[in-house]
Order: structure tokens, then sequence, then C-alpha cells
């Protein structure tokens, strides 16, 4: 089959990235033709794919939202392709992987009526979610948290049978390997962390989004006795300038390790004690579960969609509303009490050797195959 796959952006480190890539890839490799369709493209692409660029020159983002699934339509109609799967919000596909949380809820809360009407950025991005949920629709949709297609079924009335679960999916090179305990000692003796220091580590490519102020403002509030032994590594290629001047404003500038977009993080998760990820904002989570696969455990924030798999993994789910308080409390108490951070370290070892957590792009294939 031709398939052609739509996503506005592309990165190598995004969450939605990679689910697109592998997904692309495991199609690939399956025999059939497959076409990407991005609006921009960082990095290499894969030999396995032909890549169709969609130059977009509005200047903003619903323009350019608008823009893209206009030209990706002229596209379709002398591309003619057997699937067209849709990785952003928009009318006309065949499957639709829905990675973000439903928009109409949201901003109900925020908005009123006229404003959700007539200013242009939400009238747009409400009509590309209407276009793929609406009752009626042909659109197959692919959901990996059962929250959101709770959500999505609430907003639009969008029929159950339209819905497709994915399992997580993750790279295995996630998994704990057997020398972990050398890599581990390697990696910190990189960063300059020394066997006795706590290491936290945020992975992200929006820094803001998924709290990494939060972390920065209860680590300064740690007891004196523990508050110089702790560290922050922060991976991802967001400008760090805001979050070195809160580190220095909150005098913890020391603690703080950036080393923007980097291709190891299977090896920095071992080097790590605790993901921290007080997310503003997550529909899913895919780092949550790669700490997870790696024995590393994780305190998040409620609201994340994979938080399901942090708690059962014996990691601390903070309560919604997000209070500092809450998070000072279990950074405090992890860092004054290194047997209960190991007993953590234990379970997440023990539950990442069996979860199912690698199955997405072989399931979500089935799904556009089955069409």
């Amino acid at each position: 089959m031709k398939i052609v796959m739509a996503l506005f952006k592309f990165f190598p480190y995004g969450g939605l990235q990679l689910d697109f890539i592998r997904i692309a890839l495991k199609l690939a490799a399956r025999g059939h033709k497959v076409v990407c369709c991005a609006g921009s493209w960082e990095g290499d692409v894969p030999e396995a794919l032909e890549y169709h660029p969609v130059p977009l020159r509005a200047w903003t983002n619903h323009g350019r939202a608008c823009e893209f699934e206009r030209k990706l339509h002229a596209y379709l109609e002398t591309a003619r392709p057997d699937r067209f799967v849709a990785f952003n919000r928009m009318g006309g596909a065949d499957l639709y992987f829905a990675a973000d949380n439903c928009l109409l809820p949201a901003w109900r809360k925020k908005h009123s009526a006229p404003v959700l009407r007539f200013l242009p950025r939400y009238r747009t991005f409400l009509r590309q979610e209407k276009a793929v949920f609406a009752p009626g629709v042909r659109t197959k949709i692919l959901y990996i948290v059962e929250k959101q297609k709770e959500e999505y079924i609430a907003a639009y009335g969008t029929e159950p049978e339209r819905f497709f679960y994915v399992p997580p999916g993750m790279n295995e090179s996630c998994r704990r390997p057997e020398n972990a305990l050398a890599v581990r000692a390697e990696e910190r003796a990189g960063l300059a962390v020394a066997p006795d220091e706590l290491l936290f580590i945020t992975v992200a490519s929006q820094f803001h989004v998924k709290g990494a102020d939060r972390t920065i403002r209860a680590m300064a509030h740690l007891p004196e006795s523990v508050r110089d032994k702790c560290r922050l590594l922060l991976c991802g290629d967001e400008k760090i300038k805001p979050f070195r001047e809160l580190a220095a404003a909150c005098g913890i500038e020391r603690n703080l390790i950036h080393l923007g977009a980097h291709q190891d993080i299977p090896r920095l998760l071992q080097a790590a004690d605790l993901m921290v990820h007080p997310a503003r904002l997550e529909a899913a989570g895919s780092v949550l579960i790669e700490a997870i696969a790696a024995g590393l455990p994780v305190v998040c924030s409620g609201l994340c969609g994979f938080s399901n798999f942090v708690r059962d993994s014996g990691g601390i789910v903070l309560p919604e509303p997000y209070q500092d308080a809450d998070l000072l409390d279990a950074l405090t108490r992890l860092a004054l009490n290194p047997e209960q951070l190991a007993q953590m370290k234990e379970a997440a070892i023990q539950y990442g050797a069996a979860a199912d957590f690698y199955r997405r792009a072989d399931a979500a294939a089935d799904i556009i195959e089955r069409g």
C-alpha cells in the first residue's frame, strides 16, 4: 500500500515525533511505501521513508495550521494514497493518532463562547478538532489514554467504535541494561556528579510545560542538610537561560546541569536517581515509561496520562490540582530517606522488566493496514 503520514513539525526528540517515525518505519518494514509530509523536518530522513515537504509561509500558528491542511489535501488529490494518517487535527484523514488532550472542554473553562467562536486562533483549532471527532465522520482514531477517549466522546458525541487503543511504545534501548551500574558510574563521572549526590532528571522539549521551574523552586526549599547534595539534569533543546536565571535567583545555580538535546537518554536515565516531571500539560508522557523501563523511579503530576504506570511501578503521583508544597514534600522525603528511594528504585526495576511498553508501532501498523 501507499501510505501518507502527516505531521506539522518533525524534530528528533518529541514524544509525538518518535511515535510518528517508529510507526512509519514499522509500516515501511512491512513492505508499504510510506510518504512523510511535514511543514518542517529537523534531522535526517530514514532511507526507508519518502519525505514530501509542505512549505509554510503564514505568520501565525493557526494560519500555518490552515495552510498545512490546505496544501496537504491538494497533495493528496494527486498522490492518491491507500491510507492517509494524520498526527495533527485536520479533516479528511482515514486515521488520526490522538496524542493530544481535547481542546473544547479546556478552552470552554477559560474563554467565553464569543471568544471561541470569533477569534481566528480558537475558531481554527476547534474547527479542525471537530472535523476529526464530530459524529458521522469516517476517521478512525488511534488513542493512547482512556481519559482522552472519554473526553472526546463527552465533548463531541464521537462514536465509541471509532476509537482503537494502542499500547505504550518506546525504544527498547531504554530497558535497564545488564551493566547498569557500570553505565551509571561512567555517566555520573562525565557529569561531575559525585556518588553521594542525588541526581534528579527532567527530559522535555518544553521545560516550562513539563514543570522544570516547579522542580527548581522545590529544590531551593529543600532542607539545608540535603539541598547542596541534590542536582537537576535538564535534557532538551529548549533555551535554558530563563531556567538558569531562576536557579540563580533561588541560589541553586550550581545544582543545575543542562545538556541540551541529547541522543543518549537511556544512559542518562541510568545515571539519575529520580525522574521529576511535575508537568502542567501531559496527554501521555513517553518519558515516564522510558524512566520506568530503565528502572528509574518517577515523581509526576496527576494530570499526566501515563500517571497510572507511575503509580503501579511504585512511583509518586502528585495530587491535582498541583500544589508546590506537594512536590516539595515528595522531594524532601526522598532526599532525607534514601531507603525509601531505594525501595522505589527496586519496584521500578521489577515493574519495568515485566511491563509491555514496546508494542505501539506494531499495534498501530496493524490498525492502519486494516483501515
